[in-house]
């Protein structure tokens, strides 16, 4: 499984329990370092919103649908923010990305 966990500050420990497979975990620390990873195929994208910068997570999920970036289970977001994991979850909803709870 591959996974793509976009955060500035926080560490993947939720993948950690799928054992063996956890060496596929990507971490992207801000906009760029996410849009330059979407290159590659995932399984799971994992948002943060506020990545101590001007984009934001939101941004990347457009940067997703305007660009037809697709994962083949689904989406997790994990922020914080709740105003911002709600837009995500619009958004990316909307576009018939399937949410991970």
């Amino acid at each position: 499984m591959k996974i793509l966990f976009i955060d500035d500050i926080r560490f993947p420990t939720r993948w950690h329990n799928i054992g063996e497979n956890a060496n596929n975990i990507t971490v992207a620390r801000s906009y760029k370092e996410a849009i330059d990873c979407l290159d590659n195929t995932y399984d799971i994208v994992s948002f943060d919103h506020d990545l101590g910068e001007e984009k934001t997570g939101y941004d990347i999920a457009k940067y997703m649908i305007e660009n037809g970036i697709r994962v083949n289970i689904g989406i997790v977001v994990h922020t914080a923010n709740p105003v911002g994991a709600f837009n995500i979850i619009q958004l990316m909803t909307h576009y018939g990305y399937t949410i991970i709870k």
